[in-house]
């Protein structure tokens, strides 16, 4: 008997659970065997409805389409999500972005040309309940997000109830299922990606899927250390050899800081990285060969 309420293709979570934890295997997708797939169609859960047209849908979902109440509990002072009667209402906020979406898509706005159409499309790293793709539509911004099932199992449902692209995903042991120079820019807001580790490879990955002249954005830890590492609880030494070991990948990439201010940084690829080759003494990891050997 299955929890149709709860139910994804290829993520079950008693299954998932008997997968290594290693780079995140256990929260990748593992479909079944064949002698334990489904072979008919899941019925939707009881109660569901239709949901909200959009723009309506961007600031509300019916609570029987994803009746999870956990994340207006613990991410209450945050703003992602409150439950007004028969409703979820999503006012905009965020962890990063305690003022609403909006002021924040602002600040990268100053940035990052997001109003003259050099930037189309956006992809999302561990984009909870996906507010920051929903506000980019205002740039006319398409935005993939992703985020995988954990302990807040429905903050992808509710940006797909929103009316948002998102799937269930993870960075993790293979590759994200987008071609190469596939968006204009990437963003992680606390989204809790081990980006100094396995020898830079998650950073390569952005690398992979970002045009020449993109723009990757990292909001919170390890950015601004110094002010937070108690907010975080975490050692201020091991928090500044994370950013340390950041800007050294970045710098391997031939990616050029644009911006940090706050707990927010943007770096932005280089749109030849032949040039960088050519100026840089020391070695560098934008070489061009086959952007898949990373994996």
């Amino acid at each position: 008997m299955i929890d149709i309420l709860d139910y994804t293709p290829c993520q079950d979570q008693m299954r998932a659970m008997t997968f290594p934890r290693e780079n995140m295997n256990y929260r990748e997708r593992h479909c079944p065997l064949k002698e334990e797939k489904l072979n008919c169609l899941i019925p939707a859960p009881k109660g569901y409805v239709t949901p909200f047209p959009w723009p309506k849908s961007r600031d509300y979902v019916p609570y029987a389409n994803a009746p999870y109440k956990s994340l207006t509990v613990e991410k209450a002072v945050q703003n992602w999500i409150q439950y007004e009667g028969n409703v979820f209402k999503f006012p905009g906020g965020g962890t990063q972005f305690p003022h609403g979406a909006v002021a924040y898509i602002n600040e990268l706005a100053s940035v990052i040309p997001m109003d003259n159409r050099m930037v189309r499309t956006a992809l999302d790293t561990g984009c909870g309940v996906a507010s920051w793709g929903a506000y980019l539509f205002n740039k006319n911004i398409v935005t993939m997000s992703f985020a995988p099932r954990d302990s807040h199992e429905a903050q992808v449902q509710f940006a797909l109830e929103r009316g948002v692209p998102a799937v269930i995903g993870v960075l993790g042991t293979i590759k994200l299922p987008y071609p190469s120079r596939a968006f204009d820019m990437a963003h992680c807001s606390r989204c809790l990606i081990p980006w100094s580790s396995n020898n830079g490879m998650y950073m390569m990955e952005v690398d992979r899927v970002l045009r020449p002249g993109g723009y990757w954005v990292l909001s919170g830890p390890p950015i601004n250390w110094r002010t937070n590492f108690q907010a975080w609880q975490r050692p201020k030494e091991e928090l500044e050899e994370e950013q340390r070991k950041i800007e050294e990948i970045a710098k391997l990439l031939c990616w050029e800081k644009k911006y940090e201010k706050g707990e927010t940084a943007i770096w932005q690829k280089r749109k030849n990285d032949a040039n960088c080759r050519e100026k840089d003494s020391q070695p560098t990891m934008c070489q061009p060969t086959n952007a898949e050997n990373i994996w």
